[in-house]
């Protein structure tokens, strides 16, 4: 018993004083409950992550499925940290628990528009969360902007579903949505702050001439599908809106400087302030520099050494001078006033100054000092939207590579805009609206040539769009535009309409219908290019014989407004001009216009024919005579004689008309011509079903499936004149006739048995004791394709052209096609620091063959293209990386005159950035392009694309 109690006695004294002191503990130990919420909604996050950290103690937790959160921790001062994916991150300071105290907090956290349901504008040109939008739309938030450094805005949109990406160069890319990228990528409507973009009359999309900087860049919102109901011209594949960051909230300074492969060197600086919430100012400068992938375009070299053989300095010669030396640098200010919570006023502007090379249509061209800027005045009042902008566009000492002509643009597009809302209760909401655009072009007859003096394009357009809540869980969603262009005969009509089912807040089903336009490109409506002299080589060859030069240029033109028509003869069949006619004894003109089988100017034809024939052939056969060891008189005697034998005139002879394909050099026969329509508006109308929505709290999906058909497709420039030769069989018959004569005649019988040896079998005669079918072959086809019947004496040219004699590139519209797709998209949230996000798109076809009658057309993308990427995010140590894949399958492609097979690849991004732990607003950030230097190219015309590797250093003041 005695050792019983003193067992019990020895373990109290053991335990007790543990159990008092474990009670003590508790006693000073504090407990904080809490529940985040969203701000606008009051729904509750799920999820979220709350940090809490004293110079002691750093503990955390994440909030239930009910929003909730309890932590039990030591008294003292503590800083909290609320984060969560999509939201503003929330920093408490100072927050103190005191011993055995229980506090309960309440947050409520602010939409960031970063990943899961942000508030986006551009789906419906008003503000609405991603999730209730009536369209696809995918948006890059500014958490991985800051920490991916690029020269280029565009290239933080690679991977993204619908997304058809192709790097150019160090810093050019061409981009769209869903097909048919092209040389200038008009097809995606590139806005900034609700700015149009691209340059002002060409209406091109150089993504790096953007000025805004990576610092600046609050999102990029991209909607997949046709946007004209809203949008009008220009919007037929897409819109991409960059949204800068607001002066108010984003005060500070921000100052980077880095470099690397390629030669790069850049630096930015970022610095924004405000005054008592009324008065808000930013500042961004953009500078880099860097050196481009090399690239060499064979007929940039061809044209360059006929040049210098012609007698050009090299050291001046700008055909084919590329310089691979890339600067830009950019300026961009801002003003905001904001008098009142439901008032704001800004003021904006920029300036871009780039140098690289840059894709056309028509060639490569070499950019040196082309300047870009705008300014942007913009109201806000309540649901009332104004804004109008000016962009202006001045060239430098730019030129086309593959003929060193200059490209001058100091064009202007002038810009305003009108947009209100009325709702009418919670069930009803009307946005409408009015856009004027005025584009001024100036090429100094460069680009717009005979055009240059009415090339003013005006623009119009008003919309009206319908947002219907028929229930808690179902919205119709319509809209209608109407836009008028000078260009263009008809108005345009673009509705749409879509249903949108949220069964859940976290879902979101649509089905949609649009109807989209692309108008013509001003250089579809206005270009007149010279884009190659002389192009047979004739006017050079016989300039010393004919004492002028018979030269025949090839020409890019657009289709006036009122089309091409070619001039007709009395029976019917198209007339032709001709370089030659100066030599028609009627004192014709280059402009006169000529019949077919007209006999006497077929004769003239057959004159300039046979001299250039002759002034080939004689030396070779004064050669062949002097072989056989005649003197000298008799050769000159003989030479006389077959000249003479040659017939001055021909007689029955025919005209043909051959076309020319300018991507090989072959003529192809043809028989009539057409007159040219003025061009039609592109139209294009899409039924989409969509999906997108969040699975289990982990998974992000989107999904959408889309039928798109085009209509009245504007196609590239062809050659749409054809030129005019000798008919080869009756040509070949009036010879043959006139030297079988020539030769039965006794006078020269020396001269026939000289040339007997032209019908020798081992020469290439035909063995049939006579040289005339031989000699006719000679005069009509030559010795290799050069006779007399392969010489482009004419060109049937519509009345309307400016160069009559000039082969025709001219635009027109063709046929119809239709495909359809497959959009896929996914995120994976494993836990807060790691996510895992994929993409997917397929199109049933790519390539269109022989459209209209007319032309292959190709959608200028593949099949099949995914990408994918590894996301890890550590707040707490700094660290934030990816790893990003993208694959993209081969596939056709064809803009303007360049046409080319793109061989599949796959290319490994890399992207590091580290907050020093000295200070974490000092970031280290190392971004590589293409890790494994897969040399590849990604477009038709340009550069295989290595590795870039770059780093970056940054500092918040």
């Amino acid at each position: 018993m005695k050792t019983e109690i003193l067992k019990t006695v020895l373990t109290l004294g053991i335990f007790l004083p543990i159990f008092f002191l474990t009670i003590s503990l508790h006693a000073q130990t504090s407990t904080l409950r809490g529940t985040v919420t969203d701000v606008e909604t009051g729904e509750v996050l799920a999820g979220a992550n709350i940090l809490l950290t004293s110079s002691e103690v750093k503990t955390g937790a994440a909030t239930r499925t009910s929003g909730e959160f309890e932590l039990s921790l030591p008294a003292g001062t503590y800083t909290i940290t609320i984060t969560y994916i999509g939201y503003e991150k929330k920093i408490i300071p100072g927050f103190v628990l005191t011993a055995g105290e229980a506090k309960t907090l309440a947050v409520s956290l602010i939409p960031t528009g970063i990943v899961v349901n942000p508030v986006i504008v551009t789906a419906s040109r008003k503000p609405e969360k991603l999730l209730q939008a009536p369209a696809s739309i995918t948006v890059v938030a500014a958490r991985e902007i800051e920490t991916r450094p690029v020269l280029a805005p565009s290239e933080h949109l690679k991977g993204l579903p619908g997304v058809d990406f192709a790097q150019t160069g160090l810093n050019q890319s061409r981009m769209v949505l869903r097909g048919f990228n092209s040389a200038f990528s008009s097809r995606l409507l590139a806005l900034v702050d609700n700015r149009i973009a691209g340059l002002p009359s060409l209406r091109v999309n150089f993504y790096n001439l953007i000025p805004t900087t990576n610092e600046d860049v609050d999102r990029i919102e991209v909607v997949l599908g046709p946007g004209s109901a809203l949008y009008g011209p220009n919007s037929s594949g897409g819109v991409m809106h960059i949204l800068s960051k607001s002066p108010f909230g984003s005060e500070g300074t921000r100052v980077s400087v880095g470099g690397g492969e390629q030669s790069v060197l850049t630096t930015n600086i970022r610095h924004a302030g405000s005054y008592h919430n009324k008065i808000g100012y930013k500042f961004s400068v953009r500078y880099y520099q860097g050196e481009d992938f090399k690239f060499s375009d064979p007929v940039e070299v061809a044209a360059r050494q006929q040049a210098i053989a012609d007698g050009a300095d090299p050291n001046t010669l700008k055909i084919g001078a590329r310089d691979f030396d890339v600067e830009n640098i950019a300026v961009t200010a801002q003003l905001d006033f904001r008098p009142s919570p439901d008032l704001t006023l800004i003021l904006n502007g920029g300036f871009n100054q780039f140098s690289n090379i840059e894709l056309t249509t028509i060639g490569s061209g070499q950019t040196r000092d082309w300047r870009y800027s705008y300014i942007q005045g913009r109201l806000l009042y309540k649901d009332l939207f104004l804004q109008a902008f000016l962009n202006g566009s001045d060239a430098g000492d730019t030129f086309f590579l593959r003929t060193g002509n200059p490209i001058v643009d100091n064009s202007k597009m002038f810009v305003t805009q009108a947009q209100h809302s009325l709702a009418f209760a919670d069930r009803q909401r009307f946005t409408y609206g009015l856009d004027l655009l005025l584009t001024r072009p100036d090429t100094e007859g460069t680009i717009h040539g005979g055009n240059e003096d009415n090339d003013d394009l005006n623009e119009i357009g008003a919309y009206l769009q319908s947002n219907t809540k028929l229930s808690s869980k179902l919205n119709f969603v319509a809209a209608a535009r109407i836009d008028n262009h000078n260009r263009i005969e008809d108005l345009t009509f673009s509705p749409r309409a879509a249903l949108v089912f949220k069964p859940t807040p976290t879902d979101n089903f649509r089905i949609t219908y649009n109807r989209a336009f692309q108008a013509p490109r001003t250089s579809a409506l206005f270009a007149d290019i010279v884009q190659g002299r002389d192009i047979f080589g004739l006017g050079g060859l016989l300039e010393p014989v004919l004492g002028f030069r018979a030269a025949t240029d090839i020409r890019a033109t657009a289709t006036p407004k009122g089309g091409f028509h070619f001039s007709r003869d009395a029976n019917g069949l198209p007339q032709f001009r001709s370089p030659f006619a100066p030599l028609d004894p009627r004192s014709l003109s280059n402009s006169s216009f000529i019949d077919l089988n007209d006999p006497i100017f077929t004769n003239v034809m057959w004159g300039v024919g046979r001299q250039a024939v002759l002034g080939a052939f004689l030396p070779t056969f004064q050669g062949l005579l002097a072989q056989q060891g005649l003197p000298q008189a008799q050769i000159a005697a003989l030479t006389q004689a077959f000249v003479d034998i040659v017939p001055q005139q021909v007689g029955g002879v025919n005209n043909v008309m051959r076309i020319l394909d300018v991507n090989n050099g072959q003529f192809t026969l043809t028989e009539d011509v057409e007159d040219l329509s003025s061009l039609k508006i592109t139209r294009n109308e899409t039924f989409e079903i969509g999906y997108k929505g969040i699975l289990g709290d982990k998974i992000v999906l989107g999904v959408d499936v889309y039928h798109s058909r085009e209509k009245d497709r504007t196609g590239p420039f062809l050659v749409e004149s054809p030129n005019v030769f000798l008919d080869p069989t009756t040509l070949g018959a009036s010879l043959a006739q006139q030297f079988g004569a020539a030769l039965a005649d006794p006078n020269n019988s020396q001269l026939a048995a000289v040339l007997q040896a032209l019908d020798n079998p081992a020469l290439g005669g035909n063995g049939n004791d006579t040289a005339v079918d031989e000699l006719a072959t000679l005069f009509v086809a030559g010795t290799n394709n050069n006779g007399a019947a392969f010489i482009p004496f004419g060109t049937v040219t519509p009345e309307e052209a400016f160069d009559p004699t000039a082969l025709l590139l001219a635009i027109q519209n063709f046929g119809n096609v239709s495909f359809t797709g497959v959009d896929l998209s996914f995120t994976y949230y494993a836990s807060k620091i790691w996510s895992l996000s994929g993409s997917y798109s397929y199109v049933s076809e790519n390539f269109f063959e022989n459209v209209g009658d007319v032309d292959d057309v190709a959608l200028n993308a593949p099949k099949h293209k995914f990408g994918a990427m590894l996301d890890y995010r550590n707040i707490e140590i700094g660290f934030t990386g990816q790893l990003r894949f993208r694959f993209v399958d081969s596939f056709e492609a064809r803009t303007g005159i360049w046409a080319d097979k793109i061989d599949a690849y796959a290319v490994l991004d890399l992207n590091a950035d580290y907050a020093l732990p000295f200070s974490r607003n000092t970031h280290l950030t190392l971004a590589v392009q293409n890790l494994t230097d897969n040399k590849h190219r990604e477009f038709v015309g340009v550069p295989e694309i290595g590795r870039l590797a770059l780093l970056r250093l940054s500092q918040v003041f």
